[in-house]
């Protein structure tokens, strides 16, 4: 297995929730040099620092000051988000009955529902515990890490149409199953929570925990060409900005990187790409290098923004869904995302500097564009470009099952992309004005 695709299946098996997969970010970055920043805190950045801050546990903003800066606001952003599609734990979970033991969820984002059954799946979050002060509850990570609910699927002696147009529910038929014991009990699901975490179940306050598919990423293909995992989208993303960030240098400008979460939810929220976290970061950024306001908006017009996401995959079975010339294949490169109707940021200036710089760099990438008749999928990219006036672009690897418990990408594919965000950081330094 390839260095690229050995450090993603690492990234993917420890980032089983938001938080998981923030964590992992912070972690990275320490063992890049990366410095924590409070953001109760007044920041004291210095020319050829390295930072990273995390206001609320789950959105990451991390970024690195050039050592030759010219104090000029030139900014290189990338975004991604650390969110997936899939069932989240409802509180006063238990639902006991005869038949075993189930737990109320609720689905997050567009999951496919069909393909989270008969599976091993888990549950990873957060919990928040009781403390002396009701404004500071102790917040703690959670990760069973081992199969331990599943959905199981009716027979298909049972259910003879499954194999025709057979609608799922998702009150009825998303709840996974925990236990086959009758036994009757109201903190189920806590005192499983109090184990995990050596904790008094009284001390648990509330909590938001992702059922997660606890299935590897492994290499398919005879010649291993391909890779199958659960949460491709968007993680591969996270980690080509974390790879390009931390294996690239610049002697001028910020380098910024801002992975958020709730994007397969709309982005409506403090932590999400449609709240004020980011534009604030770089606002103080700027004051903190005694840049003026003015200048900062001066030259915002100058600098430069990439939103990372995956892309839909030309389907050998399916082709008729792809659009007619600019259909992308796995391993022919990443893709450059357009729509005229602004689904994605892209337009033409920018999109001519993605094809020109990974040009110089030998890295495939093809413009894609979705069917005419096809409204696709949503980005961060429209929401940051919107608020924050740079010349922007939409990229990402091509996936086949985009959303699926199990998702499969090209191999060449994620190298191309993590081997273009290091160009981007290292090599494209925005005008100055």
């Amino acid at each position: 297995m390839d260095e690229h695709i050995k450090k993603l299946k690492h990234t993917i098996e420890v980032s089983t929730s938001p938080w998981h997969a923030a964590k992992e970010a912070i972690s990275q970055l320490d063992a890049s040099g990366y410095t924590g920043l409070s953001w109760d805190c007044e920041w004291d950045l210095r020319v050829g620092g390295k930072y990273y801050v995390c206001p609320y546990g789950t959105s990451v903003f991390a970024f690195r000051i050039g050592e030759n800066f010219s104090g000029v606001p030139s900014f290189t952003l990338a975004s991604a988000h650390i969110d997936t599609p899939g069932l989240r734990i409802k509180q006063n979970a238990a639902i006991t009955t005869s038949a075993g033991t189930r737990l109320n969820a609720e689905v997050y984002g567009g999951a496919i529902y069909h393909t989270w059954f008969d599976r091993p799946l888990s549950i990873a979050g957060r919990v928040a515990l009781k403390t002396s002060d009701a404004f500071h509850p102790h917040m703690e990570l959670i990760d069973f890490r081992r199969p331990v609910v599943e959905l199981p699927n009716l027979a298909f002696h049972l259910n003879r149409s499954v194999n025709e147009q057979n609608p799922l529910n998702a009150q009825i038929d998303m709840l996974p199953l925990c236990g086959t014991s009758p036994k009757e009990e109201s903190d189920y699901l806590l005192s499983r929570i109090a184990s995990e975490l050596n904790e008094n179940p009284d001390n648990i306050l509330c909590y938001e925990l992702c059922v997660y598919n606890t299935e590897n990423l492994t290499c398919t293909g005879f010649s291993n060409d391909m890779f199958m995992a659960p949460r491709i989208d968007n993680l591969s993303s996270v980690q080509a900005c974390l790879t390009g960030l931390a294996e690239s240098s610049s002697s001028d400008g910020i380098q910024l990187i801002a992975l958020f979460d709730h994007e397969e939810i709309g982005s409506r929220s403090k932590n999400g790409a449609q709240g004020s976290l980011l534009p604030f970061t770089m606002e103080r950024i700027c004051n903190s290098l005694d840049i003026s306001r003015n200048a900062y908006m001066t030259n915002m017009t100058h600098n430069y923004y990439l939103s990372l996401d995956v892309a839909h995959a030309l389907h050998p079975n399916h082709p008729e869904k792809s659009d007619l010339t600019t259909a992308l294949p796995l391993n022919t490169g990443f893709a450059v995302k357009c729509s005229s109707k602004q689904v994605y940021c892209s337009d033409s200036e920018m999109a001519g500097i993605v094809l020109q710089l990974a040009q110089s760099n030998d890295i495939p990438c093809r413009l894609n564009y979705m069917r005419s008749d096809s409204v696709g999928g949503g980005t961060v990219g429209p929401i940051v470009s919107s608020a924050i006036p740079m010349h922007s672009a939409d990229i990402g690897i091509p996936v086949y099952a985009m959303h699926s418990a199990m998702e499969t990408a090209g191999t060449l594919d994620q190298y191309h992309l993590e081997k273009f965000m290091k160009a981007y950081f290292s090599i494209f330094l925005p005008l100055k004005v």
